[in-house]
C-alpha cells in the first residue's frame, strides 16, 4: 500500500522507487502483488508516467486512511506488548483548553507518562475533516446542524452559557439590552458555520443589523487584547470570565437577550475501534467533565 501511494504521489513508479529508495523492479514486484489481492489491475504505465485505472483511483481515495488505520494497529500492537505507551490525537475547543485540560493532561501523563499527545485547538467545522482522515482520534465541539456527523458517534459531554464580554470599564459594561450597542466595535469570530453562525442567526440583533464595526478572527490571542484594551465587544463562553487571570480584567454585560447555550459533545468515529491509549484519554475527559461546574 505505502508503494502504491508513493507511486500516486510521485506520479511514476521511477520517482517513487527513488523516494523510498527501493529499486524499480523491487516496487514493480511489490505493485503486482497488490493487484493480486486486490483482484484488479491499479495502474496503466505510459510514456510521461503512470495513469490510474477506475480501481486505482478508488483504492487511492483512501489509501492514507488504511495507511492511518494500519499504523494506529501497529501502534495499538506495540502497546498490548508494552513495548510503547502509544499516542493520542484530539480536537478540542479553546473552552477545554482554560478548564479541564491541564487536570486531564496531568491524570493521563501520569498512568502513561510515555504516551505521545498531539491537541489541536480549533472550531468543529475544521476538525471534522481531520477526524474523516483518521488524522485525530476524536473531537470535542459545539454540536451544530450544520455539520454532519451521521458516520460519527456523537455522545453529549457538558452545557455552557456564552455571553457579551468586555473590559470592565467599558462604555457599554452596564447595557441591558443589544439594543443599546448598535454602534459598538464588535470583535466576532470567522466562522461561516456552527455555534457561532448559529448566534447571529437566532440573535435578532446580528441577523437585524449587522455589526458595521467589526473584526473577524477565530484566534483568541488576537482577540482577547482587543477586548481587553479596548472598546471591543466579543461572545466567549462564560466559563473565561471566572478564571483569576481575567476576572479582574473582563466582565459580562447584563444582556436580557439570552443567547443560545453551547451544547458540547465527544466525537468519534462508528466504524473504526478508538486504540487504547485514545480511550484511556477520553475516559479521564469524561470523568473530568462531568464534575466541572460549567
Amino acid at each position: 500500500m505505502l508503494a502504491f501511494q508513493a507511486i500516486v504521489q510521485h506520479g511514476s513508479i521511477r520517482a517513487a522507487a527513488k523516494a523510498l529508495q527501493q529499486t524499480q523492479p523491487a516496487l514493480t514486484r511489490s505493485m503486482k502483488e497488490l493487484e493480486h489481492t486486490m483482484g484488479a489491475s491499479l495502474l496503466i504505465r505510459g510514456s510521461f508516467g503512470v495513469t490510474l485505472t477506475d480501481a486505482g483511483r478508488a483504492l487511492a481515495s483512501r489509501s492514507s486512511l488504511i495507511l492511518e488505520e494500519l499504523e494506529k494497529v501497529s501502534e495499538e500492537i506495540h502497546v498490548i506488548q508494552q513495548l510503547s505507551q502509544g499516542s493520542v490525537a484530539f480536537g478540542i475547543s479553546p473552552i477545554l483548553a482554560i478548564s479541564i485540560l491541564p487536570q486531564v493532561i496531568g491524570e493521563f501523563s501520569h498512568k502513561r507518562p510515555e504516551a505521545q499527545i498531539i491537541i489541536e485547538d480549533a472550531q468543529l467545522p475544521v476538525h471534522i475533516p481531520r477526524l474523516r482522515e483518521g488524522k485525530l482520534d476524536f473531537v470535542i465541539g459545539v454540536k451544530s446542524e450544520d455539520v454532519s456527523l451521521s458516520e460519527f458517534i456523537v455522545e453529549p459531554l457538558f452545557t455552557t452559557s456564552f455571553g457579551v464580554i468586555a473590559r470592565k470599564d467599558h462604555p457599554c459594561a452596564k447595557s441591558t439590552s443589544f439594543n443599546e450597542l448598535v454602534n459598538a466595535k464588535w470583535w466576532l469570530t470567522d466562522a461561516h458555520i456552527g455555534f457561532f453562525k448559529q448566534i447571529e442567526e437566532q440573535v435578532p440583533y446580528f441577523k437585524h443589523n449587522k455589526p458595521s464595526i467589526a473584526v473577524r478572527s477565530d484566534s483568541l490571542v488576537c482577540g482577547l487584547p482587543l477586548l481587553m484594551h479596548s472598546d471591543y465587544l466579543g461572545i466567549l463562553s462564560t466559563i473565561r470570565v471566572k478564571l483569576s487571570e481575567y476576572e479582574d480584567k473582563l466582565c459580562i454585560l447584563p444582556i436580557q437577550e439570552k443567547l443560545p447555550s453551547a451544547h458540547f459533545v465527544l466525537i468519534y468515529p462508528r466504524k473504526i475501534p478508538l486504540t487504547q491509549t485514545a480511550q484511556k484519554m477520553i475516559d479521564i475527559i469524561r470523568w473530568h467533565c462531568a464534575r466541572y461546574e460549567w
